[in-house]
């Protein structure tokens, strides 16, 4: 049996002496970079705003930008992988909302002592879907699938303006002022 060789002539890289990596390589997807820092991360002060439905700011908007844009990747990478405008809804569309917040803001309505089981059920429904997309508008409860199943002037009645006021406090507090 004959071999035959092959004559691979490649030229080598040289670097002037500049190269200040450390030799390794991230291999983490950019999803897999945000979410790392976010768990690093889940006491910087915009996180915890997100987090606990507190309302922020153009500078922790820009503080945002600065990390998914710059530190983490790209906003070309950003954009691949996410639909979602709003920064600060894609960040609890992963961190979530803390329950004590949630018990806060929402715990009267989901006491017993204004709503009923089902308008309950409902607010919940409304909890969940911003934990799962990070963001809603009143839109979204004619619009979009769980709450277009339902008859909201039917279930809720006169108290129809409430739901106004929870779906505003989710909203407006990852709107930058």
């Amino acid at each position: 049996m004959v071999q035959d060789f092959v004559d691979i002539d490649t030229p080598d890289d040289i670097f002037d002496g500049d190269y200040e990596g450390d030799g390794l390589f991230d291999i983490r997807t950019y999803r897999e970079k945000v979410i790392d820092y976010l768990a690093e991360n889940s006491n910087s002060p915009t996180i915890h705003k997100i987090r606990n439905l507190e309302p922020i700011d153009a500078a922790d908007l820009r503080e945002l930008e600065r990390v998914l844009w710059e530190e983490l990747g790209t906003k070309d990478e950003y954009e691949k992988i996410s639909d979602i405008d709003n920064l600060a809804a894609f960040i609890r569309s992963i961190v979530g909302i803390e329950q004590d917040a949630i018990n806060a803001k929402f715990g009267e309505f989901l006491s017993g002592n204004v709503f009923n089981s089902q308008q309950q059920e409902f607010v919940k429904s409304i909890i969940d879907y911003v934990r799962e997309n990070g963001d809603i508008e009143i839109d979204d409860l004619i619009e979009k699938s769980p709450f277009d199943n339902y008859d909201i002037i039917t279930m809720f009645g006169p108290q129809a303006h409430i739901l106004r006021s929870i779906v505003d406090i989710m909203h407006n507090s990852i709107t930058a002022a």
